[in-house]
């Protein structure tokens, strides 16, 4: 009953926020209608297959945010466009660097990710550094289901795709301001400007955010979860002539937060953002990374290079018995780098009834890895000294992979599509576990090598029945890569094998009303064999186990419709049905068949309306010309209910959030009011099982309000 009163609430209140949007201007929408010029929906435009195409023309689920819709829908993380994509689910807690992505229910929880995470072409291998502020972007794309064939390894469930703002012949120089609660105070900056006309451009752009935290510690008297961050980005762009296009960026992070607001479920739900812990958790990343993109029209082949190179260091301090008894703490720290280079061919955008696009692709990945334990006196059993163990890894890999994907169109409406991946992978890994004071039973050196291959193949079909509608179907194969645990206690459990998926796809992409409604569909059946699942052990450590089959089925609806000038709807609606078809955890002693996967919502949904309209025709203060516009946007949120757990007894409940904005807007002044989750909702950002304990959790983001400031020259 509370949980329906509080639904019917939400809906009741959200309809009031809806009402503001619409009587801002129905008269003048009225007028608007009556107009002679045609209304229609701006075209989008992905690199999806990495080539340039229409997205209503691109045969995958996809969901897009371009720069527009970034700006309007205050988009600055991870966290924020994943509330408006269909079937994607992330769960950020602990730190910044702890982010569970899932796309159809298929993710990772501490192995590697199942979503690949790209910017500007380069691919992040690691999930601890996708959670990074977002400013300067040009567009985001998520595409769902396996992308094997153009991406490979560790895009079985999807993949993220962002591409950044890059300099051209014109000058741009602008900046947001955003003052929040919180204590609030986030900066973007930007410029981008030809050095030689036609030839050389240079950008530049940077984030700025500091923030108290969201969460207090009551034991220490100080905030848990405070943000501190600092973020750049470089572009130096150079056109020699018009076949051959040189892009090379350089960008960097630091982070200094606090981290693991961490604390009893019940307190999660009973008097939330607040925890005790004797031990102040902390976060400190730095990262930097550079990459050379090459385009060169050698016609009739377009060729395209991506040369990569990234590394971070990272370090995270926390309390790990999550109380204010000084029992254990825990200090882990990861040294990175990663090198890549993927090289294309492909055929030129107009090749008649034959398109084709192959490549070869490589990557080398270092990681050190160093996680030390500290137990106070009697923690390990009665008369027992305080011990620290520190458990010393050396991870090496390295990997190449072949593909290729053509097309061929019959009929001028019939496109058959096939492709084709090999990917091949070797990793290494020195370990080494040793205790202060010593203690031989606790220690362990192991040593050992792995390697693992996968054919990747797509059969896609799709029929375009005429330039409004496109209904396609697909049977692509996607692929995770094996790895090591180095928190085992049994020697058998060092390591662990490859992952693989199969996805089966009917869709369909639709636009009507002379493009003022689009809609798409999707339905889909994934397999999942040789599943790697998070198992608990008993020191409160987890392992990955090829110990599950499974299965996701569900569909997903996106649908925008501009209603009439200035005012737009977005909506999106995805529903999942996930669920074990053989798992049995011998440690736990428990066949987990039948039972839903953990972190696959059932359904998650998006709602939004958007007005823009001008209230001053022409505004000549401040610089400004043409008009000022009024703004505003509601969006409702919602989750539905899943499981944290694989024995399904701890669940999280529906919930939903509501965001709204609004402000005026010049041609080169904005001024924007904005509130997310705007009714306090109480929610978990993660519930998990603690040996000797009851479950930990942490709360999610509560109400945040602000003001953001722009300015653009």
């Amino acid at each position: 009953m509370a949980s329906r009163h509080r639904l019917k609430r939400t809906f009741r209140l959200l309809a009031v926020a809806f009402a503001l949007v619409l009587c801002t201007g129905v008269e003048v929408l009225a007028e608007e209608l009556k107009k002679d010029d045609p209304l229609q929906l701006a075209p989008v435009e992905v690199t999806a297959e990495k080539r340039k195409e229409d997205l209503q023309d691109v045969p995958i689920s996809i969901s897009t945010f371009s720069e527009t819709q970034i700006r309007d829908s205050g988009i600055a993380s991870l966290q924020d466009f994943s509330l408006q994509v269909p079937n994607l689910f992330i769960s950020n807690w602990g730190f910044r660097g702890n982010s569970f992505v899932f796309v159809r229910g298929i993710g990772a929880i501490n192995n590697d990710p199942a979503i690949g995470f790209y910017v500007d072409g380069v691919n992040y291998m690691d999930a601890r550094i996708f959670d990074s502020n977002l400013f300067d972007v040009e567009r985001i794309e998520v595409l769902r289901g396996p992308q094997g064939t153009l991406y490979g390894r560790n895009s079985l469930g999807g993949v993220i795709n962002i591409v950044t703002k890059k300099p051209d012949n014109e000058y741009h120089a602008g900046v947001d301001q955003t003052f929040g609660s919180q204590n609030l105070l986030s900066t973007d900056l930007y410029m981008r400007t030809p050095i030689v006309d036609d030839e050389l451009f240079f950008g530049f752009s940077g984030n700025m955010e500091t923030r108290d935290g969201y969460s207090h510690n009551d034991f220490l008297g100080e905030d848990g979860d405070f943000h501190n961050d600092r973020s750049g980005r470089m572009h130096l762009r150079w056109t020699p002539n018009e076949k051959l296009s040189v892009v090379t960026t350089v960008d960097g992070e630091q982070i200094n937060d606090g981290a693991f607001p961490i604390t009893d479920v019940s307190q999660v739900k009973s008097n939330p953002h607040h925890f005790s812990h004797d031990f102040k958790g902390k976060h400190e990343r730095n990262s930097i990374g550079t990459s050379v993109s090459i385009d060169y029209d050698a016609s009739p082949v377009q060729i395209t290079s991506i040369t990569g190179f990234r590394h971070y260091d990272d370090i995270v301090e926390n309390d790990q018995d999550f109380t204010a008894a000084a029992l254990m703490d825990a200090k882990e720290s990861i040294y990175n780098s990663q090198f890549s280079q993927e090289l294309r061919f492909a055929s030129p955008e107009e090749n008649g009834d034959w398109k084709w696009l192959g490549g070869l692709y490589g990557f080398k990945n270092r990681k050190d890895y160093l996680f030390q334990m500290n137990y106070a006196a009697n923690v390990l059993g009665p008369g027992m000294p305080a011990v620290t163990q520190d458990a010393k890894s050396d991870l090496n890999s390295h990997g190449y992979a072949a593909f290729g994907q053509t097309t061929y169109t019959m009929f001028d409406k019939l496109d058959l599509t096939a492709g084709l991946r090999y990917d091949y992978e070797k990793s290494s890994i020195k370990h080494n576990k040793t205790t202060d004071p010593n203690m031989p039973p606790m220690n362990l050196q192991f040593d050992s090598k792995t390697s693992g291959d996968a054919f990747l193949p797509k059969v896609q079909v799709d029929y375009h029945w005429n330039q409004q509608v496109m209904t396609y179907a697909s049977i692509s194969r996607g692929y995770r890569s094996g790895g090591f645990n180095t928190g085992f206690t049994n020697i058998t459990d060092a390591s662990f094998k490859p992952e693989y998926s199969w996805n089966y796809e009917l869709g369909t992409k639709t636009s009507w009303l002379d493009n003022r409604l689009v809609f798409n569909a999707a339905a889909f059946y994934i397999k999942l064999q040789d599943q790697q699942v998070t198992q608990l052990l008993p020191t409160a450590d987890t392992i990955i186990k090829n110990a599950g089959e499974s299965r996701s089925m569900g569909f997903e609806l996106e649908s925008t419709a501009l209603i009439a000038r200035g005012l737009t709807a977005e909506a999106g609606f995805g529903y999942t049905d996930v669920e074990y078809l053989k798992y049995t955890d011998p440690v736990a002693g428990v066949n987990y068949k039948g039972k839903k996967t953990p972190l696959a919502p059932k359904y998650t949904y998006n709602l939004a309306l958007q007005y823009r309209r001008p209230v001053v025709e022409e505004f000549d203060m401040f610089w400004s010309e043409g008009p000022l516009n009024f703004f505003t946007r509601a969006e409702l949120q919602g989750i539905g209910p899943f499981y944290w757990n694989d024995a399904n007894t701890l669940k999280q409940n529906a919930y939903e959030m509501v965001n709204l904005r609004l402000g005026l807007e010049s041609d080169h002044f904005d001024l924007v009011l904005w509130t997310k989750n705007l009714f306090n909702t109480n929610y978990q950002a993660v519930v998990f099982e603690f040996p000797g304990s009851s479950p930990k959790g942490q709360a999610g983001d509560p109400r945040t309000y602000g003001l953001t400031l722009s300015a653009r020259f």
